[in-house]
């Protein structure tokens, strides 16, 4: 797929400054997709219970993507200022979102301590998610409950996740109904 996405493995993983930390051998790693959306923050909890419950460390990854019809979108109307800002506004929206997933973590009562590891990276979220999952014990995703004509337009990252990981993957629904609210 991409190439600009970074692979994260179960020896060295990126903090949240891009340096590579050692996980410990045998350590295991739950990897969690994040968005804005309610689903991603519900896989949030999930993973890190889980990480609680296995000893695992937890990697938190949020990918961001214009996309070709962004680019296809602004080249046609002759825009000459380029979508170096967009982008550079996606990839600040997506540190935000590690960082307060950090701090939510942080204030979860687990019992334990539950190691976090941060990747943002630039590509298309299912690959992002697949190659950070390389090595990992468990690959959790939101379902945000999208229509059949927007998966068609805009595809679904937890359904290309599920029909292309080599691990198991869990998909935490929104809400209790399986609903999205946002």
């Amino acid at each position: 797929m991409t190439g600009d996405a970074p692979t994260a493995t179960n020896s060295t993983l990126p903090d949240a400054a891009g340096r590579p930390e050692q996980v410990p051998d045998g350590q295991q790693r739950i990897v969690v997709g994040l968005d804005s959306s309610a689903a991603a923050q519900r896989a949030l909890l999930f993973a890190a219970g889980e990480a609680r419950l296995r000893g695992a460390v937890l990697h938190v990854v949020a990918a961001h993507d214009l996309g070709a019809a962004a680019y296809g979108y602004a080249g046609g109307f002759g825009m000459g200022m380029g979508l170096g800002p967009l982008q550079e506004g996606l990839q600040r929206a997506a540190e935000d979102l590690v960082k307060a997933a950090g701090d939510t973590v942080a204030t979860l009562d687990l019992g334990t301590q539950v190691h976090l590891r941060t990747t943002v990276a630039q590509g298309r979220p299912s690959q992002v998610l697949l190659d950070a999952a390389n090595g990992a014990t468990l690959l959790v995703v939101g379902a945000r409950g999208a229509s059949a004509l927007t998966r068609l337009m805009m595809g679904s990252t937890s359904t290309e996740v599920v029909h292309h990981a080599r691990l198991p993957v869990t998909v935490v629904p929104a809400d209790e109904d399986g609903s999205d609210p946002s």
